[in-house]
């Protein structure tokens, strides 16, 4: 049985090295309570969603999409060269997906209306576990595998994707174009993103594998705004010690975006709002921090995954240390210092208002009390049933927390830990054919800790058990 995660699609048939085979289909969040009408209260809600969403964790191999493999085919399953495709329907497009075991093949065609225009565009600028609303996948984190994307859009658009572009073929009667795109690098299905339409396109004239899009007739301010980005990039690899561990870079800057500024591997969506000329001065350093923060969590976030849920403190909190110290080193402590008392006045409010925030779910030895945040209206067991105001506050204490760490055992063993943990994924990301040394990309709480034990020799659990483990 193959279990693969995908949401608001219909599936119609499912083959296996061109066999068919028999799947099952089953959103249990699409009716979270099942007709319950005695127990109409946000308690129930909250209980019957919690478990909806723990039926389809990938991290426990559940999903959505139950696929069952034809016994023709299982002798070839050790063999490693299964392959499947899945057609699904959106509401006005159509998309066919193809999948092999550990280089997953991407093929999406999208069929717009006759109503479309030129300045029409998509993109998937979802949130934490959220790439099984576009396409069927592993939905983890701790899923790594390579990537070989193709993307067939119109002749007037630009698919833009992870990875490097190969190539681009236009169809026999130039009325539409595939880009293809491969990302060599070990990635979680979780880090993969796309964005379509018709973009401008600026190579970055202090580095040309850096590529910035935007729409039509904002070039000028595309210019402008990404000219500092470089520099962004020399400060990160100078205090880490280490290379920008991909190829390339992209950052796209479309309309409407749900959040200012979302990291993928190897590209970046911003808004197109954060987009402006030099007369306006006022909206530089505010730029400028979004761009910081996306690149540093292409290192810690994107190429260094998360082991688990559990984990995801550690990753927020070390791109946003590394952050705080580019915004120290280019607006002075005063700006930086005027930040974390900012930062330290959410979360205090917050604490006060709702109960504390805890980084980490799961306790020493494994074991999970049965309602850490019993305080709260919701479950914090999964990434889907979180607040966003909640999950805002949570990577504010981990950066914070991390502070903490640096005043225990210093800003230098702190950049050794990081250095560390960059050194030992850059050797396992070019493992190709040794995909179980692809856990050295994979960051946890305990391996962390031991991390900083090794490198400064100093014991900083009280911390972790009072900052960390706040409700034991």
């Amino acid at each position: 049985i193959i279990k693969l995660n995908s949401k608001q699609c219909r599936i119609y048939r499912v083959r296996i090295n061109d066999l068919e085979a028999a799947f099952i289909y089953n959103d249990p969040t699409l009716e979270v309570c099942h007709n319950e009408s005695k127990q109409r209260n946000l308690n129930y809600f909250s209980n019957a969603y919690a478990a909806a969403v723990s039926a389809v964790d990938p991290d426990a191999g559940n999903g959505e999409l139950c696929i069952k493999v034809p016994s023709e085919l299982w002798k070839h399953v050790d063999g490693k060269i299964l392959s499947s495709y899945t057609v699904k329907s959106f509401n006005r497009q159509i998309a066919e997906v193809s999948f092999c075991t550990y280089s997953v093949n991407v093929r999406i065609t999208y069929k717009w209306g006759k109503q479309c225009r030129l300045h029409f565009h998509c993109f998937f600028m979802l949130l934490i576990f959220f790439s099984r609303f576009w396409f069927p996948c592993v939905d983890s984190y701790s899923e790594l595998c390579t990537w070989k994307l193709e993307f067939t859009v119109d002749a007037a658009m630009v698919a833009v994707s992870n990875g490097d572009l190969v190539e681009t073929v236009y169809t026999h009667d130039m009325r539409k174009k595939t880009f293809h795109y491969m990302l060599t690098i070990p990635t979680a299905a979780s880090n993969i993103s796309l964005a379509i339409g018709p973009f401008e396109i600026l190579v970055d004239p202090y580095m040309h594998e850096v590529t910035h899009f935007c729409l039509p007739q904002l070039l000028p301010l595309l210019k402008h705004t990404t000219s500092y980005l470089h520099e962004v990039f020399e400060f990160y690899e100078e205090i880490l010690t280490c290379r920008y561990p991909y190829s390339c870079f992209k950052t796209v800057f479309i309309d409407e975006a749900y959040v200012e500024v979302a990291a993928y591997a190897s590209m970046s969506i911003f808004s197109t709002n954060l987009l402006h000329s030099a007369m306006i001065i006022d909206e530089t350093p505010l730029t400028r921090r979004c761009l910081a923060q996306s690149l540093a969590q292409q290192f810690f976030g994107c190429f260094i995954s998360r082991m688990s849920w559990s984990d995801e403190w550690v990753l927020k909190g070390i791109s946003g240390y590394i952050y705080g110290l580019w915004m120290k080193k280019t607006f002075g402590v005063n700006e930086y210092r005027h930040w974390i008392k900012e930062e330290l006045d959410k979360i205090v409010a917050y604490e006060l208002k709702t109960g504390g925030v805890l980084l980490h779910p799961m306790f020493g030895g494994g074991k999970e009390k049965d309602n850490p945040a019993s305080h709260l209206h919701f479950s914090i067991k999964h990434p889907h049933t979180l607040s966003w105001e909640y999950y805002t506050m949570f990577q504010c204490k981990a950066h914070l927390v991390m502070r903490l760490i640096e005043n225990r055992i210093s800003m230098e063993f702190m950049l050794q830990v990081f250095n560390k943990l960059l050194s030992l994924a850059s050797t396992a990301s070019s493992q190709k054919f040794q995909s179980h040394m692809w856990s050295q990309m994979l960051v946890s709480t305990s391996g962390f800790l031991k991390s900083i034990s090794n490198v400064s020799g100093k014991d900083i659990q009280p911390l972790i058990k009072q900052w960390v483990y706040p409700f034991r």
